[in-house]
């Protein structure tokens, strides 16, 4: 090589290098709950197709009914360049229950045995949701619930953990999700397992928009995010999340969460979108919830639009080698907007508050200054005509 052309390829690539340097690089991997998706994946063709990406994670649920891991349910779902995100609930939907207190003292190891058994000889990597948002009050394990506190919680965790690491199962990646802990109201520092049982963290949030309540991405997960940086150093998963699609504009909220929220939370390495319904008539606070993607048109345009960026362009195989320490930036959430992100008006809101004993209220204050109005109006008129009456009577 002479000297001449070398010196000309070394140019070029210090010319190139800034470019390289400054070009935006995926930080977040995409994903979705597709409903039936694993007993029809063909419907992850179709989300894909709708929204213009593949998700890098498939998720979707089983419970204690059966062995979770069906090699075909998981083929289809990493044929398709994703990674299964199966939560795992200890409940069924037969009626039969799978008390925490019977797990916790060895009665269904033989299950958690053959389930381990079955996803070590698929071999690939599967994340596994065991017993999510067990902070809140809706779910049979759940801290309170059927005699359930933060140290059964915590070890029955662990003994699933156990158990799977003892049968080989080391392809399975365990994802603490706790629900968010908006307005203080579940807390779950006391409930995490340790960084030795965990390989991801997160948490699941969702806009119910309810009563006029309509609150940001940040103003839902802000105080959760900064508690479980300050838990551990793990990456986060945004295990469920949407927004309602009544009462505010949601492709505003949509278009507000991907481009200008998420992206000022960089501990968050994947977004899981709940492409669903709630028609459950009070689970989380609420009763009924279009979370879909295409809900109406202009979610799915402003939702097409966001997912497009490189942003979210992380793939599984990207998603896979993530460091456990994925300390990125500061333990503190930015501030929430203020303003852009689909909120309804000031009166929508205050009308909508009005409801139950706030309703009653609202009457009677209401009907109270119609009679304070009444009585002010009949005693002005009886002043008038004591005037007029005794001008009448004055000498002339």
């Amino acid at each position: 090589m002479s000297l001449t052309f070398a010196a000309a390829v070394l140019g070029t690539l210090c010319l190139a290098a800034p470019a390289a340097a400054t070009s935006p690089t995926p930080s977040v991997a995409f994903g979705a709950y597709i409903p039936k998706a694993n007993e029809r994946p063909e419907r992850i063709d179709a989300f894909s197709r709708l929204v213009g990406r593949r998700p890098a994670i498939v998720s979707y649920y089983k419970q204690w009914d059966y062995v979770p891991f069906e090699a075909d349910e998981l083929d289809a779902v990493w044929s398709r360049g994703a990674v299964p995100m199966i939560t795992w609930e200890p409940l069924s939907y037969e009626g039969r229950k799978f008390p925490l207190a019977q797990i916790q003292r060895g009665r269904y190891d033989r299950y958690i045995r053959e389930s381990a058994r079955a996803a070590a000889a698929w071999g690939r990597p599967i994340l596994v949701r065991f017993a999510h948002e067990m902070n809140g009050t809706w779910y049979p394990w759940a801290r309170g619930v059927e005699g359930n506190n933060s140290y059964r919680i915590k070890a029955v965790w662990r003994r699933v953990v156990r158990l799977f690491r003892e049968q080989g199962a080391a392809n399975v990646q365990w994802v603490w999700t706790p629900n968010v802990n908006t307005g203080g109201s579940f807390p779950f520092r006391d409930l995490y397992p340790g960084d030795r049982w965990v390989d991801w963290v997160g948490f699941d949030g969702f806009n119910w928009a309810q009563r006029g309540e309509w609150h940001s991405f940040t103003e839902i997960v802000d105080n959760s995010y900064e508690e479980i940086a300050k838990l551990t150093s793990l990456p986060m998963i945004v295990g469920e999340t949407g927004s309602s699609d009544s009462g505010g504009d949601k492709a505003a909220w949509v278009a507000s969460a991907l481009r200008r929220e998420i992206p000022k939370l960089p501990r968050i390495r994947a977004v899981v979108w709940f492409d669903a319904t709630f028609s459950n008539g009070g689970e989380k606070g609420g009763g009924g919830l279009d979370t879909r993607v295409n809900s109406s048109a202009a979610p799915l345009r402003a939702f097409r639009s966001a997912i497009a960026s490189p942003r979210y362009g992380l793939t599984r195989s990207e998603l896979l080698a993530t460091p456990a320490d994925y300390s990125r930036g500061p333990i503190a959430a930015p501030s929430p907007p203020s303003g852009g992100f689909g909120q309804p008006s000031l009166f929508y809101r205050l009308t909508q508050k009005l409801h139950g004993r706030y309703l009653a209220i609202a009457i009677a204050v209401a009907l109270l200054a119609l009679l304070l109005l009444a009585g002010a109006a009949i005693a002005l008129r009886r002043s008038r005509r004591r005037r007029r009456a005794a001008a009448g009577r004055a000498p002339a």
